[in-house]
This record gives C-alpha cells, sequence and structure tokens, in this order.
C-alpha cells in the first residue's frame, strides 16, 4: 500500500530556506581570496586590432590580467566554437575580452577601465533570418575547422551551425490536392532567466588539481568541459553545487567555469571567486529564445491534419555549442502534440551577435508551441470548427504515431483527457466586466519530451544510519524545484520507512555525489526517482540477505515493512532495519554483514540516434502531455490585456507530491505570462542591449498574478518510478499561445509574436473601419 508518495508532504529543504540557513554559492566562505571583474565588449562583431592590459597589471591590488591568449583552447561539447576569453574577434556585446584578478572586487573593478582595447567593427547581425540571407557577413569565419558531435550538420560558408531535417510521406503532393492549406509565420524574442540568485563561481588550484564551486544545473557537465580544456583527467576537476537560487535552463549550460578557472590558474593556490552583477546577468552568461519560424499545414474539410511544413530558424548568438540542441529538440516536436502523416521540417540553429543562446524552461517546445497552436486556431476559425474539437480529432494517443515514428501506448499520457479538463474549467464565456472591455477564452494544448543523450545517466546511494535512518545521495541539483522532497519520498516509499528518517545531502560533489547528466529536461523525478528507487531494493536485498542468515529463512520468504524484516506470514519475529544498517553481530560476536549501503544507476534503455536522412528514431524516453486555458479580458481604449484565469491539465503521471507539483507548474505559468505580454530583451541596432535591469525589463509582479488553476491527470508511466514521469516545464509550453487564441476569441485580432502589447492591440483596432470613422465623427 502507497504510504509517502502522493502525500503533500513538507519540503526538506524549507527550514534551511527560510532561515537563511541553506548555503548558496556566494555565501560561502573559504578563508584568504580573491575576486575576479570582467572588461567586456562595447562592440557587438568587431575585431580586436590591440589589446594593452599594462596598465590594469600595475594597478593597486591587482594580481593578474587574463586574456584571450590566455586560453588553452576552445570549449564546446556539440561544437567546438569558444574560446572563454575572446580572441581576435568579439562576436556578441558583453562578451569577456580580459578578467581582472585582485585582492577585492572593488580593486578589480577600478582596474578594468585601464585595460585599452581597439576593435573594427563588423555589422552586426541580429536576427536569425538577416544571418541566412544572401551576403551576410560570416560571424564564423573558420566554420569548417570546428570539431563537433557527428549528429551536428555545419552549413560551411554560412552562418548555420546545424540543419535538423525531419522527413514523412509526400508533403508536396497534399499541399497540390483540393485541401484547406494555411500558412503564417511567427516570431519569439530573445527573454532573459531573471533568477533570483545571479552565477557565482569559485576556482581553486592546487598542483595539477582543480576545484570549482558553482551556482550550477550541470556539475558534471562542468567537469567534463574543464577536464577537456585542461587535458585533466577528470579526477583531477573538482566541482561542488551547494543549494541553487533558480536556474530556469540557465545555470544548465558552462558559462563563467571556464574562464575563471583560466584566471585563477595565474593564482595557484588561492581561490577566486566571480559574482555577477544582476545587469551582467542580461548578457554575462546565457538568454533564451530567439526563433522564428513559418509554419503550411493542410487540413481536410473534416479537420484532419494531412501535412506540416516547417522552416525553423533558432538565433544561438554569437556561440552556437548550447543552442544546437534546441533547434534540433524543436525540429522533431514542431508538429505540437498533433498525429500528421506527412512532414517536412527543417529547423535551422543560426550565428547571431547576440548573447549566447542557451537552455531556457521548455527547451524549444515553448517556441514550436507559439507557432503551432496558433496556427490550430487559424486552421479551426477557417473551417468553422470549434478550436476544441479540431483539436481533439487529432491529438496523439494509444496507437498513434508521432513525428518521430514513435508508436503512442496508453502509458505515454492522454492529450484528450487533459484538453477535456481545460475546456470544462473554462465553462462558459461570461460577460466583461466593462462597457469598455471584450472577454475571450483560449486553449493550447501540448506536448514536453525531454530533448536528452541517449545515455543520460542517473544515480543514488543509500547508506544506513545506526538508527536505521538512512542518508541519500544523488547528483540532482536542489535549484528550488522540490526535488530534495520528491526524491526523499520516493526512497522513503520504496524503504517503507517514514519521511523524517530520510536525510537528503543537498550539495552535490563529484568526488563523491552519483553521476547525473545533469539536472534539466524534467527528468529528474522520473529518471533519478528510478535510480533512488533501485538503490533502495539494492539495500533492502542485503537487508534481507544477512536476515536471511540470522533468522535461518530463504530470502525470498521474507518481507519489509514498517522499517522491519520479517518471515511472511511471522511479523512476531520481525528485526528492525536497524539490527542490521551497520552489520548485524552474532551473540559470539561473529559479523553477519557489512554496512547497508544501497546503490542504483538508471539510464533509458533502448534510445538511438535520429536516422540522418529521415531525422527520424527513438530519441524520446518520456512523454508528458497537457493543455493550457486563458479567460481574458481587453481594454478596448487602452489595449491591455487583463488575464483573468490561467488553467494547466497535465498528464504527469503518478504525482509524487502535490504540494510541490503545482508549485511547480503555478510558477511556470507566472513565468510564461511574463513572456506573452511584457518580457523581451531589446537591442539597439549595434546590437547593446537597452534594458539590462529590473527597472526597464519587467517581469510579473504579485500584482500581476491571475487566478490559477491546475489538474493533474494521472496516467502512469511504466517506466516512472511509482507511474511518475516529468512536470517541472511543463506550465510554461503553451500559455503565450492560449492568451493569443483568447485575445483572437475577444477583437479577431491575430498575433504573431509575442509579447503582445497594448500599443500592438490598439494599432490593430485603429485599422478597424468602424474605429476610423468613430473617429472622423
Amino acid at each position: 500500500m502507497i504510504k509517502v508518495v502522493g502525500q503533500e508532504l513538507q519540503r526538506v529543504d524549507g527550514w534551511d530556506k527560510v532561515t537563511g540557513q541553506a548555503m548558496f554559492a556566494a555565501d560561502l566562505s573559504l578563508g584568504r581570496a580573491y575576486h575576479a571583474r570582467v572588461l567586456r565588449s562595447r562592440e557587438a562583431h568587431a575585431f580586436i586590432r590591440h589589446l594593452d592590459v599594462s596598465q590594469a597589471m600595475a594597478a593597486p591590488g591587482v594580481k593578474a590580467v587574463i586574456t584571450g591568449a590566455d586560453c588553452p583552447g576552445r570549449i564546446g561539447q556539440a561544437i567546438r566554437d569558444q574560446y572563454p576569453i575572446a580572441r581576435d574577434k568579439v562576436r556578441y556585446w558583453g562578451e569577456p575580452v580580459a578578467v581582472v584578478v585582485a585582492a577585492s572586487a572593488e580593486a578589480a573593478e577600478e582596474a578594468l577601465p585601464l585595460i585599452q582595447v581597439e576593435y573594427e567593427s563588423i555589422p552586426p547581425i541580429l536576427h536569425p533570418r538577416e544571418a541566412v540571407r544572401l551576403g551576410a557577413p560570416l560571424i564564423h569565419q573558420n566554420l569548417e575547422k570546428y570539431q563537433h558531435d557527428h549528429q551536428i550538420h555545419p552549413v560551411l560558408g554560412t552562418n548555420i551551425s546545424h540543419h535538423y531535417r525531419l522527413r514523412h510521406g509526400d508533403v508536396e503532393a497534399v499541399f497540390a490536392a483540393e485541401h484547406l492549406v494555411v500558412e503564417n509565420e511567427y516570431w519569439v524574442p530573445w527573454i532573459a532567466h531573471v533568477q533570483l540568485e545571479p552565477h557565482c563561481t569559485w576556482a581553486l588550484w592546487g598542483g595539477d588539481s582543480l576545484t570549482i564551486w558553482a551556482s550550477s544545473q550541470a556539475p558534471f557537465f562542468i567537469r567534463e568541459t574543464l577536464a577537456d580544456l585542461f587535458g585533466l583527467s577528470p579526477a583531477k576537476v573538482r566541482v561542488v553545487v551547494p543549494y541553487v537560487g533558480g536556474g530556469f535552463g540557465g545555470k544548465s549550460d558552462v558559462t563563467i567555469e571556464p574562464l575563471l578557472a583560466i584566471a585563477a590558474l595565474a593564482v595557484p593556490g588561492i581561490p577566486v571567486q566571480l559574482l555577477l552583477t544582476r545587469e551582467e546577468m542580461f548578457f554575462g552568461s546565457v538568454v533564451g529564445r530567439g526563433a522564428w519560424g513559418r509554419i503550411k499545414t493542410a487540413v481536410n474539410q473534416d479537420g484532419l491534419l494531412l501535412a506540416h511544413e516547417a522552416e525553423l530558424y533558432f538565433g544561438s548568438g554569437g556561440y552556437a555549442d548550447y543552442s544546437v540542441w534546441i533547434s534540433q529538440g524543436g525540429g522533431h516536436n514542431s508538429t505540437g502534440p498533433y498525429h500528421i502523416p506527412n512532414l517536412k521540417i527543417d529547423s535551422y540553429n543560426v550565428y547571431t551577435n547576440t548573447p549566447p543562446t542557451g537552455a531556457y524552461r521548455g527547451y524549444a517546445h515553448p517556441e514550436v508551441h507559439w507557432m503551432v497552436e496558433r496556427q490550430m486556431d487559424h486552421i479551426a476559425r477557417q473551417l468553422g470548427m470549434d478550436p476544441a474539437e479540431l483539436r481533439l480529432k487529432n491529438l496523439l494517443g494509444p496507437g498513434k504515431v508521432n513525428a518521430m515514428g514513435q508508436v503512442m501506448q496508453n502509458y505515454n499520457g492522454r492529450a484528450d483527457l487533459c484538453l477535456q479538463a481545460v475546456v470544462k474549467a473554462l465553462g462558459t464565456k461570461a460577460d466583461p466586466s466593462a462597457p469598455n472591455r471584450k472577454r475571450g477564452h483560449g486553449l493550447a494544448c501540448l506536448m514536453k519530451s525531454p530533448v536528452m543523450r541517449t545515455n543520460a545517466q542517473s544515480g543514488a546511494i543509500i547508506r544506513f544510519n545506526e538508527d536505521g535512518s538512512v542518508t541519500l545521495y544523488t547528483g540532482a541539483v536542489e535549484i528550488g524545484q522540490g526535488a530534495n522532497t520528491v526524491l526523499s519520498q520516493i526512497a522513503a516509499e520504496a524503504l517503507s520507512i517514514p519521511m523524517d528518517m530520510v536525510h537528503y545531502v543537498a550539495r552535490v560533489d563529484t568526488d563523491f555525489s552519483p553521476h547525473e547528466w545533469q539536472t534539466v529536461a524534467s527528468h529528474t523525478t522520473w529518471a533519478v526517482g528510478n535510480a533512488v528507487r533501485l538503490a533502495a531494493m539494492d539495500a533492502l536485498l542485503q537487508i534481507k540477505k544477512a536476515a536471511a542468515e540470522v533468522l535461518g529463512v530463504p530470502e525470498e520468504n521474507l518481507e519489509t515493512n514498517d522499517c522491519k524484516v520479517y518471515p511472511s506470514n511471522h511479523p512476531e519475529r520481525a528485526f528492525p532495519y536497524q539490527a542490521f544498517a551497520t552489520g548485524y553481530r552474532r551473540p559470539d560476536g561473529s559479523a553477519v554483514n557489512p554496512p547497508i549501503v544501497g546503490r542504483g544507476s538508471f539510464v533509458p534503455m533502448g534510445l538511438t540516434y535520429l536516422d540522418p536522412v529521415t531525422g527520424q528514431g527513438n530519441i524520446a524516453a518520456s512523454w508528458t502531455f497537457g493543455c493550457q486555458g486563458a479567460e481574458i479580458e481587453v481594454d478596448l481604449e487602452t489595449g491591455q490585456i487583463h488575464v483573468l484565469r490561467l488553467i494547466s491539465a497535465l498528464d504527469a503521471g503518478r504525482i509524487i507530491n502535490p504540494d510541490t507539483a503545482r508549485g511547480q507548474v503555478e510558477g511556470a505559468m507566472i513565468q510564461a505570462l511574463g513572456a506573452t505580454l511584457t518580457e523581451k530583451i531589446q537591442f539597439d541596432g549595434d546590437g547593446r542591449i537597452n534594458n539590462s535591469s529590473l527597472v526597464d525589463y519587467r517581469i510579473p509582479t504579485a500584482a500581476d498574478i491571475p487566478s490559477l488553476q491546475v489538474f493533474f491527470i494521472e496516467t502512469e508511466d511504466i517506466n516512472g518510478p511509482y507511474g511518475a514521469r516529468g512536470l517541472g516545464e511543463h506550465g510554461i509550453v503553451a500559455v503565450p499561445a492560449a492568451v493569443a487564441n483568447a485575445l483572437a476569441d475577444a477583437l479577431g485580432i491575430d498575433v504573431y509574436e509575442i509579447p503582445i502589447s497594448p500599443a500592438t492591440i490598439i494599432e490593430a483596432l485603429e485599422k478597424r473601419p468602424e474605429r476610423r470613422q468613430t473617429k472622423q465623427r
């Protein structure tokens, strides 16, 4: 009987965080330490013609000044195209040009203006479509020389770092037939992650060993990158991650760590800290989104989708390593949660003179769902069909084949039930609250697959303590999502012990933590949860083996429950786990067993690379389907959209902790609302960011939050721990399309890019004949 899973238990990290005891990277005290500050380019695209650091080196308190010439090589796992500090050329405004290491942060900051740099400007490219036009300046002249993953397909002599193709059926034949064809273009701008905690890293060299303390979602990925950069064994690189104050994908990429490791090499034996300012967070690490798409869809009069053609351009920023998989994930998810038999999809990752584009909550799914779900509403209106009915006709479900050729099973989830839940929650549209307002309902369906390595590893260790309690270690990073709590619940359930007997070690340390691919892709509960369950099973097997010897009963005749092991049907002969935790001793003092340490490792089996010709393959291990709805009112005088309700229905399998799950979805919905209505990084013509502060870059506040409703459809995943699947990103995926569809329902106004500003709505209203006639009177 399930006892702990499914319960709304308090977060295990809650006390540490509300009392201020939780340690984040900037809170660490490593004794005598130096501080680093970064000189950043004030050009978006330029050759570095002269760089003189001599005056800065002579400044008080300065210990070292590092430039691109000090970089031992390029970095990049997918494509090796970036020096951690610019060498010879800068490719975005804010790119590191030099690093000053000084005895204090103030001394380092004061030395920065003393560095002399001369640039030769090149016209910047600030939109992915501009980057592929004929004659566009090449951002990387030596693309053909870069090492890259065999799955990456750069187009030499262009700004295209990767071209992903997906083909199935014959789209041209379908478009040539007598069917309704709808074609539109869409744009999603770059946005900032705005984590509560800025990026912070410490680096310390001791002989030929390097230790990094970082605010990161990917400690093992950092270790792999730094070991490769410096030609070290990974055993010589240690990465420690304490609590992380928000990630949203922006801390899953390698960002400031290589830069600081190179700087710290100049002052061995002394730790060096780099803490980014809030302004630097807009250009000093990675940004998100930046995608343009053209979608062409064929549908018959009954509303069945027949063909889908997508041309997608993802702006990678000045360097492409972080974003090539985003463009590929966007490509193979660009059909949305629908079965479409004929497909032609081309997804391009394109260099632009903007900060590097990295993972952002949703990882290409929000971009393509913005396009597909707006497209579906267009189609429904042209067919005169209810938007929900059109979607129900085409949603993926058991027995249907997705874009990658995978056959959906019932345990993959039920998109149809999610849609029906949202339609029911939206109900009948009420009258607007004032005469100058119009009310609208909108919905958008979604699917989310983990864009992950085919061998993405997860591990867990469960160590029994003397009192029968356990200490749980994983490589998953607690970034605020509640992973510590959910994984503790899985351990408690599997071991049949109370939750308060599980002690979760929040700090991840690559020297002793089990290996973990990254804390990304909404896969922690699913993948790490599986590893935890396997570790618990391993520990219980060890206890049973020892108990079998003590009790004289075969292992297969033993049961475990409520912290005890006992023969089946004879609970009166039970021994507590505690008796075997650190080794049982017979009456004569001889040992029966060593200490109980359970180990579990999990890797999704059966995943393969995509076919290089068709782009299809068994690349996704798990799916989460859902639907989101919006109820809005629009002020006809100001153009202001007032979001009254946001609704999410997600089939995330069994919900391990409903309270933390709702918190994840609600937070994602609010984050999506910002991208829908206000958030956008604004570049001037020279590539400079004009709104790199929270004064000018507006994120939602408590006053902006509408009524939020979250429903869970719990179709259990046979491959997930207790039937659970991923959840963390899904609440962000379809909100923009749902709000835009509600706007179309309210006013008949179609928008093709976000954010949706009041000025956009007023401009559309002003074009209407009745509005012009009223103004003329």
